[in-house]
């Protein structure tokens, strides 16, 4: 059911949220820079340490500013892990976006592989803001991951042609997003199988969904092509 790995389809993310190059910056920064500057800093950390453990003081050690600038642009922390995770949702939604030029089936996985190379970017970050009860979680970063949830459904319809898409099947893709989610955060905490053999496994699971879902005959037609 599955082919190959994806890595055949991936380019490499550079100046990204996947980038971790820190170089070399300007003493003197105009304020939009400056801010941009301490979102991209803020990120750097928030790949190594979980966000509710970071400081201002780290931030302001790792961008090489004083933290009075810091708080200058972000009276707190949890302003800033809010502006950082817009930034790297953003950014995100942007790598999402699979070749047109494959099978259908071909692309999920694409999407797939990016989402996870992303979740094991920011693997201290990851579960926090998905659990509900964390001190990451908000509901302004709610906001933001559904912002997710939603381009990744919108996305498969797109693709697969499927306008008006039945209940059923929208329940069935929420669904799958979900199992997508719970699944990668598993594999950060184990990673008993490769990247591209979970991003295969979730194929499967969208194909067996998608067929016993009770979505109609034409939307099968459209999501799972004969023989899968």
């Amino acid at each position: 059911m599955v082919s190959p790995g994806i890595d055949r389809h991936r380019a490499p993310a550079t100046d990204s949220v996947f980038s971790t190059d820190t170089g070399r910056r300007p003493r003197r920064m105009a304020p939009h820079r400056r801010r941009e500057d301490l979102i991209r800093t803020a990120l750097r950390v928030f790949a190594r340490r979980p966000p509710a453990e970071v400081t201002p003081e780290e931030i302001a050690e790792e961008a090489d500013v004083s933290r009075a600038l810091v708080y200058r642009y972000f009276p707190n922390m949890a302003e800033l892990r809010r502006a950082a995770l817009e930034q790297a949702m953003s950014e995100l939604l942007e790598e999402l976006v699979p070749p047109k030029d494959m099978p259908l089936l071909e692309q999920v996985r694409v999407a797939l592989g990016t989402f996870i190379d992303f979740a094991a970017c920011y693997a201290p970050s990851y579960p926090a803001l998905l659990n509900a009860g964390s001190v990451v979680a908000t509901e302004e970063t709610e906001v933001e991951i559904e912002r997710v949830r939603h381009r990744v459904r919108e996305l498969v319809l797109d693709r697969s042609g499927i306008e008006a898409p039945s209940s059923t099947l929208l329940l069935t893709l929420r669904c799958w997003v979900s199992v997508v989610e719970t699944a990668v955060m598993s594999w950060l905490h184990g990673q008993d199988m490769g990247r591209d053999g979970l991003a295969d496994w979730l194929v499967d699971q969208l194909v067996a969904m998608v067929t016993s879902s009770g979505a109609s005959q034409e939307e099968r037609d459209l999501l799972v092509p004969r023989g899968c």
